[in-house]
């Protein structure tokens, strides 16, 4: 830990992530407190940082890509983007046609990505622009996600939050495994969750369409 805390200046200068300062506060007194198996996004990222290891969002845009690698054009909606679309900007540059959404949105669209700032409901959202929906640990947009796609035959790919959030019952798991399970058996013929190590420290849970 006293590594960590010795480092922190130096990401705190550098700022790879582009955290907000409140963002960094959090960040540097969870390197202080640690909370025993529980770790924010942000922690995530600076451990990642630490071992020179890529970031969240250059392993998941990877993943994306060897998976749609037969369909290099593909239309993409991002779901819950974050305030910044940084996963989305990733998969522009891979030749992906993007659209992010996400209500902290904190950029505007630009000649190749579209951007909407706004929250994404599965009563209202429109899918048949994209051939894909993904989402990054989009939070309580996840179920919305899941269930758009099953009633409009989209294919998705999810990377799970690790935390529980609320279902559209109202209800919040006690698990994230409790969680994932309520995701997964809405639809149990038409999805599957798997397990992504993709570096030493975190494994990832990603649940997807079998379409996808």
């Amino acid at each position: 830990m006293l590594k960590e805390l010795l480092r922190f200046e130096e990401y705190k200068a550098l700022n790879p992530c582009e955290l907000t300062p409140q963002q960094l506060l959090t960040l540097e007194k969870e390197l202080i407190n640690p909370r025993p198996n529980k770790s924010s996004d942000e922690y995530v990222d600076f451990k990642l940082w630490l071992n020179g290891l890529p970031l969240r969002q250059e392993r998941f845009a990877e993943y994306i890509a060897k998976r749609l690698k037969n369909h290099p054009n593909a239309k993409i909606l991002d779901v819950g983007c974050g305030r910044l679309g940084r996963l989305t900007k990733m998969l522009s540059k891979k030749g992906f046609l993007m659209t992010g959404i996400d209500p902290k949105l904190e950029i505007s669209s630009t000649d190749s990505i579209k951007f909407y700032k706004q929250e994404f409901d599965y009563k209202t959202a429109m899918l048949n622009d994209y051939d894909y929906v993904i989402g990054q640990e989009p939070c309580d947009a996840t179920e919305h996600i899941v269930r758009a796609c099953l009633i409009q035959n989209k294919p998705f790919l999810i990377s799970l939050c690790g935390t529980p959030h609320k279902l559209l019952s109202g209800e919040t798991p006690e698990t994230p495994y409790d969680w994932f399970d309520c995701l997964v058996n809405i639809a149990p013929d038409r999805m599957v969750l798997r397990y992504a190590k993709f570096d030493p420290f975190f494994i990832t849970p990603i649940l997807r369409s079998l379409k996808f």
